[in-house]
């Protein structure tokens, strides 16, 4: 039982200040928790959106990179038939060799085959215009074999090349899901 003839207000305000005091501590406490939960959502929203931002720049660095691929084979398609000792001839030759050695690592696996392909060809064209040419500066009469060979090729490259883009466009085409690469903001 509650004596309340002894009561003190100084006690009683004693007493209220420090539940007051535990109860202020209470609720600074709860709304720092909030506050840190909502820094740190707003953080992570931050975060994904920095990786899906880094993720979007590889993709459009190997889109690029791929496409540069697809370019220079059409190139070299295209002048297959003059790829000869000239500067420009070799300069050809030494780029599609270095996409053809990336390809195995920036493509499905169809298109190294296609590339190597692409290759051996030039190389038994180049073969075949050497030893036209090599006949001739020797005085010997065209070899129709060789002659044919080298149509044939010419032909060959002219066909691949439009035919080229369906090796390529499985890694190459852009698709709506791929564009989608920045999540919306919550």
């Amino acid at each position: 039982m509650i004596n309340w003839g002894s009561f003190d207000w100084a006690s009683f305000a004693t007493l209220a200040g420090a539940f007051f005091g535990a109860l202020a501590t209470l609720v600074v406490g709860i709304a720092a928790v909030k506050g840190a939960y909502r820094v740190g959502k707003r953080q992570t929203d931050i975060l994904d959106r920095q990786i899906a931002l880094q993720e979007a720049s590889l993709k459009a660095d190997l889109f690029e990179r791929r496409l540069a691929t697809y370019e220079i084979a059409a190139d070299f398609l295209l002048h297959l038939s003059d790829l000869g000792d000239t500067p420009v001839g070799e300069d050809r030759i030494n780029r599609f060799a270095v996409k053809m050695r990336e390809s195995r690592f920036i493509f499905s696996a169809p298109v190294y085959p296609a590339l190597d392909e692409i290759w051996q060809k030039a190389a038994a064209l180049r073969l075949g215009r050497i030893n036209s040419i090599s006949r001739r500066g020797e005085g010997l009469p065209r070899d129709p074999e060789t002659s044919r060979k080298i149509a044939t090729l010419i032909s060959w490259s002219l066909q691949r090349l439009e035919t080229l883009h369906e090796v390529f466009a499985p890694d190459l085409t852009i698709d709506a899901q791929s564009l989608d690469i920045i999540p919306a903001s919550r």
